[in-house]
């Protein structure tokens, strides 16, 4: 009867486990939005991990997530469309790829808005163009 029962109680049991989209997420460390956000210039084009938390999501494909911290933001967008994730996720998240800071052209942001259903965006945007995306809490 024990042997039955432990199994069962590992099955029922609450277990956070994190959630990975795309390609393996390399080892190491991330820069917080907030950091990247007040140094654009000292991580664009250069591979990395960044850190937020998931505000929005890509209501049309799960394609791109807005990760925010402390009032910053970047706009994640999987790269090639090689990935989506839930159009559900929020809370925690890093994501690896390529900073970019992208002027949004008035035509891509009614795109964003009408198709995507994501708020108006500024007339600039942080970008990552992620070939990885992990939410730790998922």
């Amino acid at each position: 009867m024990n042997r039955l029962l432990f199994p069962l109680l590992l099955c029922l049991s609450p277990v956070a486990l994190a959630a990975d989209y795309g390609e393996p997420m390399p080892a190491g460390d991330a820069i917080t939005i907030t950091e990247a956000a007040a140094n654009p210039a000292a991580y664009e084009g250069k591979p990395a991990k960044f850190s937020g938390r998931i505000t929005e999501v890509c209501q049309k494909k799960g394609c791109w997530v807005m990760l925010e911290q402390d009032g910053q933001s970047a706009r994640v967008m999987a790269k090639d469309h090689g990935f989506e994730v839930p159009k559900d996720a929020s809370g925690p998240a890093v994501a690896y790829g390529v900073l970019q800071v992208e002027p949004i052209s008035e035509e891509h942001a009614r795109h964003l808005v009408e198709d995507d259903g994501a708020k108006a965006p500024a007339k600039q945007e942080l970008r990552i163009v992620a070939t990885a995306i992990s939410l730790p809490d998922a």
